[in-house]
């Protein structure tokens, strides 16, 4: 899913005082540098002694974020990212979507439409319609094992079906039950293995709402987080989960970013220091990544705090804006920037114990 920013990419930026040194020579941070040429046509723009916001389309300066010498953790060579060619093997499950134009109700029996959503076995060629004709059935997310959907009851016609979160269980053709009012009212899920992260508008305040977590095998539903923020942007901005554990954004009286392990039912509070207004959180493999001014990492293994400079070698001077924001698998980073309106993507290692 694609987040967009209005903020320009940074160059030398103050971090707990420090400044990130390396404006004008990027490429000897690293000895590991891997130079990318420059797209043609870039358009060059002045370097900056602080942070300047985009005003409209203009872009004043730009800044370079480079590593901290004395940083446990540090990413390695940027390399471009070639997205993999679709797959030739058909994928067993599609989800077909059926969206009537809307029509305005005028008529006490007037039949409304209603979306209708279909899961299509590719092999069998049966096709299972989710919800029914009372309500609005809505795609939200899918692996290879489930189809996370909501539905969305009309309030005209008669169902025995509560709006809420549900699940589909491709391989068996059974429906879970995630979250229903009124015990709950469910938004923005997100999906790893038998885990569902999602936000309850219950008693959620203006900015803030709670975050819960559910396991799909076992039926367990927990609270996670009570001050995650939403207003403006969708709450799912701020948290993420993978590999057992569940990232998020709390605002207790200040800004936070917090882990949960699942296997040990515990939580922590990463050592962040200047967090002003983190997002758009990812969690992998025990490294978590967030936006917050610039992009920033946390290693849980060694409970260190990384910067992430997306901006690679020799596009230093060039206008640049962000695409895709930073994601992490497996160790690795991914991010696309864009230039003149085209969109180059990026990979680098996670690389420890430097």
């Amino acid at each position: 899913m694609d987040k967009k920013f209005s903020l320009a990419i940074v160059v030398c930026m103050m971090v707990s005082g420090v400044l990130l040194t390396g404006c004008a020579s990027a490429r000897s941070v690293a000895q590991d540098v891997h130079l990318i040429p420059t797209p043609e046509g870039a358009i060059p723009v002045p370097p900056c002694d602080e942070p300047t916001w985009i005003v409209g389309e203009q872009e004043v300066c730009r800044f370079l974020v480079t590593s901290l010498p004395n940083e446990k953790v540090r990413v390695g060579a940027v390399t471009e990212f070639v997205l993999p060619a679709e797959s030739q093997q058909q994928t067993r499950y599609t989800v077909r979507e059926d969206i009537p134009p809307w029509e305005p109700v005028t008529e006490p029996e007037q039949v409304i439409p209603v979306k209708k959503l279909f899961i299509q076995d590719n092999v069998t060629g049966q096709e299972v319609r989710l919800g029914d004709n009372a309500g609005d059935a809505l795609f939200e997310t899918m692996t290879s094992q489930y189809v996370i959907w909501r539905y969305q009851w009309n309030g005209w016609t008669e169902t025995t079906r509560m709006t809420g979160l549900y699940a589909y269980v491709l391989e068996r053709g059974e429906e879970i039950v995630v979250a229903q009012q009124p015990d709950a009212d469910p938004w923005y899920p997100e999906i790893d293995g038998q885990l569902v992260l999602y936000v309850d508008g219950r008693n959620a305040s203006m900015y803030f709402i709670n975050l819960r977590i559910h396991n799909l095998a076992t039926g367990e539903d927990l609270l996670v987080g009570n001050k995650v923020p939403y207003y403006g942007r969708p709450a799912s901005d701020y948290y993420a989960t993978g590999g057992g554990k569940i990232a998020w954004v709390e605002n207790d009286g200040g800004w936070t970013v917090r882990v949960y392990d699942l296997a040990t039912h515990t939580a922590q509070t990463l050592s962040v220091p200047n967090t002003s207004s983190p997002e758009n959180i990812g969690i992998s493999d025990g490294i978590v990544v967030w936006w917050d001014k610039f992009w920033r990492g946390y290693d849980l293994q060694q409970d260190a705090l990384f910067t992430i400079p997306t901006v690679p070698p020799g596009w230093e001077n060039i206008s640049v804006q962000p695409a895709n924001p930073v994601t992490v698998k497996d160790d690795r980073l991914y991010w696309a920037l864009s230039v003149n309106g085209e969109v180059y993507r990026f990979t680098a290692p996670v690389i420890r114990n430097r």
